[in-house]
């Protein structure tokens, strides 16, 4: 599957626990999986109000780390967040005010792809930290099939 692409069904629901609520959003949409090299990508719009898109891109590299990079132009916000498996990193927030540092601490982490009909699943669980704070404890709940 070296530098192939194929049209796929992205849903993908994240729960998201901040300042003690719980919050649900589920995305249901076409997208792309995309193999080069080595790394592997899902690429899918998620719809926003009055019909805007954010654009949403996935990338699962070789050893396992999930890069997660979202551009909502209408809203001038971009984030790009990584996980990999009970560590933390580095990613970031961009917003017309400036760039906001953001860590997360992934708990728990697990990706199967399957080729044959290609399919997959993408799970995380991580916190998401600003200035040594946790801000909000995430459910990231991504499955495709062609």
């Amino acid at each position: 599957m070296e530098n192939n692409r194929f049209d796929v069904n992205v849903e993908l629901n994240i729960d998201t626990v901040q300042s003690g609520e719980l919050t649900h959003t589920k995305i249901s949409e076409p997208g792309q999986f995309i193999q080069m090299g080595d790394s592997m990508y899902l690429r899918f719009n998620e719809s926003l109000d009055n019909d805007d898109t954010a654009s949403i891109l996935v990338k699962i590299t070789e050893s396992g780390e999930i890069h997660v990079k979202r551009v909502a132009k209408s809203t001038n916000l971009a984030s790009l967040l990584y996980f990999t498996h009970q560590k933390h990193n580095t990613g970031h927030l961009e917003t017309e005010y400036g760039i906001l540092p953001l860590q997360t601490f992934t708990k728990d982490s697990k990706v199967e792809i399957v080729s044959n009909p290609l399919s997959g699943k993408i799970n995380i669980d991580y916190d998401l930290i600003y200035d040594n704070n946790v801000i909000g404890n995430y459910k990231f709940r991504l499955i495709f099939s062609a």
